[in-house]
């Protein structure tokens, strides 16, 4: 598992096009950026809607890049037009993973 958790920081690290990052503070925000939007959608981050979610990967991955650019207390309109965009993939995937666990709990409810 920690070979695994350090090929994907490796991962994030080439995708992003960072040069000479820490992997551990990679591998932080990367922890940081998925409890976020987990929060903000719902849910667990071992629910398997997240799985392989490519619109959920893409933002988790562009927060990973807004928390390694700002780390001064000014942003630009640049950074900031990030962040929304990562506001615009919890508006879609919000609703989208109601419906998943809805059709999970009628799931495990018909089983029973």
């Amino acid at each position: 598992m920690a070979d695994e958790k350090k090929d994907d920081v490796d991962t994030l690290i080439d995708n992003l096009r960072i040069d000479n990052a820490d992997s551990s503070e990679i591998s932080t925000y990367r922890d940081v950026a998925i409890d976020y939007m987990v929060s903000a959608i719902g849910g667990t981050k071992d629910d398997e809607f997240y799985q392989g979610n490519s619109r959920f990967n893409l933002a988790v991955q562009m927060l990973i890049d807004y928390y390694y650019k700002n780390k001064s207390a000014t942003t630009s309109s640049k950074e900031k037009e990030t962040y929304y965009g990562v506001q615009t993939f919890i508006l879609q995937l919000k609703p989208e993973y109601q419906f998943w666990k809805e059709a999970q709990d009628d799931g495990d409810s018909s089983n029973g």
